[in-house]
This record gives structure tokens, C-alpha cells and sequence, in this order.
């Protein structure tokens, strides 16, 4: 029994139609028109985007988990990925990882250093997500009209001793490696949902991670993408050029696990210290990174 090539297969379609208004939608346009010629311009691009998308799928559903998928991405979207304190994630017990959202690629860059399988991620239904149905077995979807379901299946998971990454700001933040302050401003827009979880899951570890240099300086110089005045707009079309274009997945991603914070006497406050301290840390190395270009 043949099977039938990707691009024939319902999926592949249903992925390219999602991608593709994902891309026109990074543009802001509001003309039907302007986003119809988009749709026909980008086509190319989207489609080689499926194929990816298509070949992450096969990849979870053959291993059963986001890591392997997640490293080969990152390994396409990113020049280099550097990771530091990785010694401080335990590989068993329940595990709430907090992180920075930092661009598109900050989830695979933890997801691919981190020696957990059994990693699931909170999210909010991303256009994209229902072309993704093995991705989206690993995600555990935030319906805004009733975000305390979500948070009933994040216990829920932990308590079955594994691992969740959660965003606590819920937007896209400020690149550390790019903007110190802005980022370090964006802790105090956390949920408290943290200091929830940690009394509700015995033997909870909460362990704080930072990223940065996740977006391609070459393409937010790129002249289009810096006709938007909008910094989260010109940001996440910078992300969407670097998907499409090979010429801008240069970044080189700076990760640092923190360390272990446990017990139900975990406060926000403790949590947000840390990630201060690791987004500085980020943002120094970038600075590092940037002085050592000729």
C-alpha cells in the first residue's frame, strides 16, 4: 500500500491555509484586497513553512513528545543555541517551567536544552495550532472565556509528576538580548497564577528561565519590517520574515535555567527576583555577542 505524497493529503492543505493567514496577518493589512495579493505573493514561502510544519508532525508523532521536534526547528531558525544552568532541572517530579516570551522561538529553544519529555505548554489558540494536531497534543489551550479549565488540566498535569511551561505574562515581551529595561518592566504584568499552582501541586519545583536573542537583528533592519512604528507588530513580522527567509535565521539564542524554587511558600516576588537576575544575564552575553562581530 502506497502512501500518498504530503502536498496531496488534506492536512497539508488545511496547515497551508492556516499558515498563510498567519503570514498575511503579521502584515496588518486591513484591505481585502492588499491581503489577497499578500496570500498569492507569499505562497511560496507558506508553502515551504507547511512542509516544515509538516515534517515537525511527523516528528512528534514518532516520538511522542515535543523535544526532538524542537531541536531540529531550533536548529533551523537559529544560528547557535547556548544554554546555561541545564544542572538545575530535575528529571522527574513535577516541574513548572517560567519563562520570558521573548518571540516565536523561546518555546522550542527550552524545550530542545531541557532533558524533560513529558513537557507540556500552556497557550492561548494560535491561529496555526489547529493545522498542528500532534503539536497540539502536547499543548494545553487557554479559552479566555473560561481560562480556570485550563488551569483545573495544568494541575492536573503537574500532579501526575510531569513538567509545564507557562508564559506568566501571556504576550509577546520584550527580547532581553535586544532591550534590558522593557523586559525587566514586563515582570510586573505576571500572573499570580505561579503562587496558585505551587500550593496546589505537592513537591512542585518552579524553576524560572530566560531567553533571549531569539529575533534576527538583520531582519528587524529589514526595510519593511521597519516602516512599523508598532514595536510588537515590527517584532512579530521580524519573526515571520526569519521563518520564511533562510538569510535571516541567524540568531544565536541565549537560554539560562534558574534556579529551583520549591515548596508552597514560593512567592511571585521571589519568582520575579530571579528572572530579573537571569534577564540580565542574557542581556549581557548578547552585549557580548553583538562587540564580538567585526
Amino acid at each position: 500500500m502506497t502512501t500518498r505524497p504530503a502536498f496531496l493529503q488534506p492536512r497539508f492543505w488545511r496547515l497551508y491555509r492556516a499558515m498563510s493567514a498567519s503570514v498575511v496577518e503579521a502584515f496588518c493589512f486591513t484591505h481585502p484586497v492588499l491581503n489577497a495579493i499578500l496570500h498569492i505573493l507569499c505562497a511560496p514561502f507558506v508553502l515551504e513553512l507547511t512542509r516544515l510544519g509538516v515534517k515537525m508532525e511527523a516528528i512528534i508523532a514518532r516520538e511522542g513528545h515535543l523535544r526532538g521536534a524542537s531541536k531540529w526547528l531550533v536548529q533551523i531558525a537559529a544560528r547557535a543555541l547556548r544554554v546555561q544552568g541545564v544542572e538545575h532541572v530535575p528529571t522527574s517530579g513535577p516541574v513548572l517551567f517560567l519563562g520570558n516570551h521573548a518571540g516565536l522561538g523561546d518555546a522550542h529553544a527550552l524545550l530542545a536544552a531541557s532533558p524533560r519529555t513529558d513537557t507540556a505548554v500552556l497557550a492561548y489558540n494560535f491561529g496555526i495550532l489547529r493545522g498542528l494536531p500532534q503539536f497540539q497534543r502536547h499543548v494545553i489551550v487557554v479559552d479566555k472565556r473560561a481560562p480556570y479549565r485550563a488551569m483545573r488540566q495544568c494541575i492536573r498535569h503537574l500532579r501526575a509528576g510531569k513538567s509545564l511551561l507557562i508564559y506568566p505574562r501571556g504576550e509577546i515581551e520584550d527580547d532581553p538580548a535586544l532591550a534590558l529595561e522593557p523586559a525587566l518592566a514586563s515582570l510586573a504584568d505576571w500572573s499570580r497564577s505561579i503562587e496558585l499552582l505551587a500550593r496546589q501541586v505537592p513537591d512542585l519545583t518552579i524553576l524560572p528561565c530566560a531567553v533571549g536573542g531569539v529575533i534576527s537583528r538583520r531582519a528587524l533592519l529589514n526595510p519593511v519590517v521597519r516602516q512599523y512604528q508598532d514595536k510588537d507588530k515590527r517584532h512579530f513580522l521580524a519573526a515571520t520574515f526569519q521563518m520564511m527567509f533562510p538569510f535571516y535565521r541567524d540568531p544565536v539564542i541565549s537560554l539560562r535555567f534558574g534556579h529551583p524554587l520549591r515548596g508552597e511558600r514560593t512567592s511571585r516576588e521571589t519568582v520575579l527576583r530571579e528572572m530579573a537576575g537571569l534577564l540580565r544575564g542574557v542581556h549581557a552575553e548578547g552585549r557580548r555577542l553583538i562587540n564580538r562581530v567585526p
